[in-house]
């Protein structure tokens, strides 16, 4: 165990005396954790535009006060020619108008909000399921008043306005309201991580030409120790970084992370296929340069599909397809469960089987392909 150890020493301490590891590590992720999380705690809110015109009836009223329930927007009251103007000069997320015959689309289930949107954003991705939700609800109490016979729906979203008891604000597991986490700075580190971790890895190459590698191997030490000793090394280096961006994030920003032992459990099957992923991509090439290389392609090129630039909810469905076969895609799912504060348990398992599986098939094959002279 003590040689298994001193090898885990020795590593962690080759590895952190090399500036460009250390930029890849800490400076990089914190810097662009301080850009997007000043972003991400700006409090000026997405606005969204209502269209409601002075010959619109109290429906549309009581309709536009269930909607402002959501306090994640700004919502305002707009003509239909003010806010075709605020979508086109982009002012606005979206316009929202209700259906001209609501009680024709209501009766056959179509869709009872008309929305026009410049180009579907980031806060787009949030409204949308939003409007649902309230559709949702008009259609659930449409059908109690059809079964009633005695109150017409527009009384009956008055009294229910009224009554205070709708809300559209969903609660954490700690009873505050819940955010849409941003995961950019997150996002940014797993792939600063996967630059370190990859770089580190691939000098294995450098250990083969100065014959480091055959020595170890020739020790009294069996090769599977010197292996795990290589592989725990990078596993711990991933948490130095996790841990410090985490807390960053936590103390800076005050980004609310979630239960800690989520963070903790899913974070170390994050890391584990991040090094798995490096280990393969360094027994693959011939040189440590060819390694770079490779590393560069896969992962900028994993990250872009994956949801690391950019929220994977404004993607054309082709895309989405094809994001759900790169590891960073589940990176990100599993860590915006958590952080949501909503945790749903069976995605959240979904997500650490699909990386638990990248990882042993990246590791298999590294293992394949390792040099042993």
């Amino acid at each position: 165990m003590h040689k298994i150890l001193a090898i885990i020493t020795l590593k962690l301490k080759e590895t952190l005396k090399s500036p460009l590891t250390l930029i890849f590590l800490f400076v990089m992720p914190i810097v662009f954790s301080f850009i997007f999380g000043s972003t991400a705690s700006d409090s000026k809110k997405p606005t969204v535009a209502f269209i409601l015109e002075p010959s619109q009836g109290k429906l549309d009223q009581e309709i536009f006060q269930i909607l402002e329930k959501n306090t994640k927007f700004l919502w305002v009251k707009a003509t239909e020619r003010d806010a075709k103007d605020l979508v086109s000069e982009e002012k606005v997320v979206a316009s929202v108008k209700v259906a001209n015959q609501l009680k024709s689309h209501l009766k056959e289930n179509k869709e009872i909000f008309d929305v026009t949107v410049y180009k579907k954003t980031e806060e787009y991705a949030v409204l949308s399921p939003y409007l649902k939700e309230t559709a949702t609800i008009i259609y659930q109490i449409n059908q109690g008043v059809k079964e009633q016979k005695s109150v017409s729906l527009t009384n009956a979203l008055n009294k229910l306005n009224e009554s205070g008891t709708i809300s559209l604000i969903e609660k954490n597991q700690d009873d505050q309201a819940s955010q849409q986490p941003n995961l950019i700075p997150l996002g940014f580190t797993i792939m600063f991580m996967m630059f370190a971790i990859s770089s580190s890895v691939s000098s294995i190459h450098l250990e083969y030409k100065d014959y480091t590698w055959q020595r170890l191997l020739s020790s009294p030490i069996h090769k599977i120790y010197v292996l795990l000793g290589y592989l725990v090394a990078y596993f711990l280096l991933g948490w130095i970084q996790l841990g410090v961006l985490l807390t960053v994030l936590s103390v800076f920003f005050h980004v609310y992370l979630g239960n800690v032992i989520h963070i903790v459990v899913f974070g170390s099957f994050v890391i584990g296929l991040v090094v798995s992923l490096g280990f393969m991509i360094a027994t693959l090439s011939h040189t440590k340069k060819q390694a770079e290389v490779f590393s560069a392609i896969v992962i900028v090129g994993s990250c872009m599909l994956g949801g690391i630039y950019w929220p994977l909810d404004i993607v054309p469905d082709m895309m989405k397809k094809i994001s759900l076969a790169i590891p960073q895609t589940w990176m990100m799912s599993g860590f915006g469960e958590i952080m949501s504060g909503t945790v749903n348990q069976s995605i959240l398992l979904l997500d650490i089987t699909v990386l638990a599986a990248f990882t042993i098939v990246f590791m298999v094959i590294g293992l394949k392909n390792i040099r042993s002279y």
